[in-house]
Parts: structure tokens; C-alpha cells; sequence
């Protein structure tokens, strides 16, 4: 179970709609966090030496390897998973000295902030967290409320 003297982390909603991020990375993480920063309206820039069939349309793909240059003024968050622990540990670094908030896949004592599962309706969205000591739980959790959620959302607008 979780340590119970562990803060929760605050569930702060952001918008991310034109706001610049940059993923290093373009596997099945990868692009897990950039189909949900696309539905959140980031504007994505991807840096992979390649990238998985079905990486989300609509994101800048740079294919070549990650290099400091990429972590460039005016980057509102950052993600680091590629997979390589050492090009990971780099950028979290990086975005540590530049102020820039990162995710950084591979390791959870590095991450500024988590990714939740997000379950939304246009603009109404409700997420759920475990500040990835869970992920289980997080997915059982999530699968739960997208079973209600097109129930509450209906009864909601009839009112």
C-alpha cells in the first residue's frame, strides 16, 4: 500500500492550448503523453530517431537524437522518454537549471509532475493520479469513471 505520511500532490488544471512542450522520445510512452497534450492543445515538438506507427498527427516529429539544444527558451513543460536512463537523467537535469517542468518516464524521484489519466468531455475533464506509485490502481480507478462518465455528463446537460 502507499506511505501514509506521503503528501498528495496538488491537482492543479492547466491550459496548455498553444503552449510550446518539448517529448524526447517517440515510443509507447512517448506517445501516450503526446496524444494526451494534444487533446489538451500543446503545441508538441517530438525529437526521436524514430517513432512507433501510430505516434499521434499533429506533432512536430524532429527525427534525430535528443541534444541539449532542443531545450530552448519559451518551453512551458518537458518529457523525457526515450530509453536511454542517461539521455533521461540529462534532460531532467537541464530542465531543472532552466526552470521548465519535467516528466521524466523512467523515473518518478525525477519528475516534476505526473501524467493522470484524464477522462474529459470538451472542456470538462476529471483526472486521477497516484503520483505514479499506482499505476494499477490509477487504471482501475479511470477505467471506473469512463464507464459513469457518458452517463453523468448526459444527465448533467438534461438538467
Amino acid at each position: 500500500m502507499t506511505d501514509s505520511r506521503q503528501a498528495p500532490f496538488f491537482p492543479m488544471m492547466v491550459d496548455l492550448k498553444g503552449r510550446k512542450i518539448l517529448i524526447a522520445g517517440g515510443g509507447a510512452v512517448a506517445s501516450r503523453r503526446a496524444g494526451t497534450l494534444l487533446t489538451c492543445g500543446a503545441e508538441i515538438t517530438a525529437v526521436s530517431p524514430s517513432f512507433i506507427p501510430g505516434f499521434p498527427e499533429g506533432i512536430l516529429r524532429v527525427a534525430r537524437k535528443f541534444s541539449p539544444d532542443d531545450i530552448a527558451p519559451g518551453l512551458s513543460l518537458i518529457v523525457a522518454a526515450t530509453n536511454d536512463r542517461a539521455v533521461n537523467h540529462m534532460i531532467h537535469v537541464m530542465a531543472k537549471s532552466a526552470g521548465i517542468a519535467v516528466n521524466v518516464a523512467d523515473c518518478q524521484e525525477e519528475c516534476d509532475f505526473f501524467f493522470p489519466s484524464l477522462i474529459n468531455s470538451g472542456p470538462v475533464a476529471v483526472s486521477v493520479c497516484s503520483a505514479g506509485i499506482m499505476p494499477s490502481l490509477t487504471r482501475r480507478l479511470s477505467d471506473r469513471l469512463r464507464r459513469v462518465w457518458p452517463i453523468w455528463i448526459t444527465q448533467e446537460n438534461d438538467r
